[in-house]
């Protein structure tokens, strides 16, 4: 399975779509991406425009391989065909383009913990920790989550739904 991002006249990404194996492939089986834009061209329309991506490339990495096109591309990115990569959209005004493709804050992240980031101060601020729902349950800072002191039942779904009871420190 292959994707391709369809691009309008601004390479901004307009479609995200799978192809096939055989839609794309040569005699050999090799996947061509010249043959998936043929394919989809004779499908789609002979005017749009498609380059491939990859599923698995994901800020600049892939777990096999090296990374192809920077991200996969989604709907509202832009390609940028001289880096070869898809390129998010902005996210704040000081942000700066490098040359990989990807969008550097002006002042580096502090890298560990949770931050925003604030435009108006040029500045990282740390997330406050949301109240705890119960005081019996622990803060999991890794999941950025409130974990209760016994694990949720197993058989929980939207038909056999269970709530925390503080008092007996357990689900009912």
């Amino acid at each position: 399975m292959a994707h391709f991002a369809q691009l309008d006249e601004n390479n901004l990404v307009i479609n995200v779509v799978a192809v096939t194996d055989e839609d794309t492939a040569d005699a050999d089986g090799n996947e061509i991406e010249s043959i998936g834009v043929a394919f989809l061209q004779a499908t789609q329309g002979a005017d749009t425009n498609w380059v491939q991506t990859s599923y698995w490339t994901a800020r600049g990495r892939h777990p096999e391989d090296a990374p192809f096109r920077g991200h996969f591309a989604g709907i509202g990115m832009t390609y940028d065909s001289v880096r070869d990569v898809f390129i998010h959209p902005k996210p704040c005004e000081s942000f700066v383009l490098n040359d990989e493709g990807t969008w550097d804050p002006p002042v580096a992240h502090p890298g560990d913990g949770r931050y925003d980031w604030d435009e108006d101060n040029q500045e990282w601020t740390e997330m406050a920790i949301p109240d705890a729902p119960f005081p019996s349950w622990t803060w999991n800072a890794v999941l950025w989550q409130w974990e209760p002191p016994t694990a949720v039942p197993d058989d929980w779904d939207d038909n056999n739904p269970y709530t925390w009871d503080e008092d007996s420190l357990s689900w009912v």
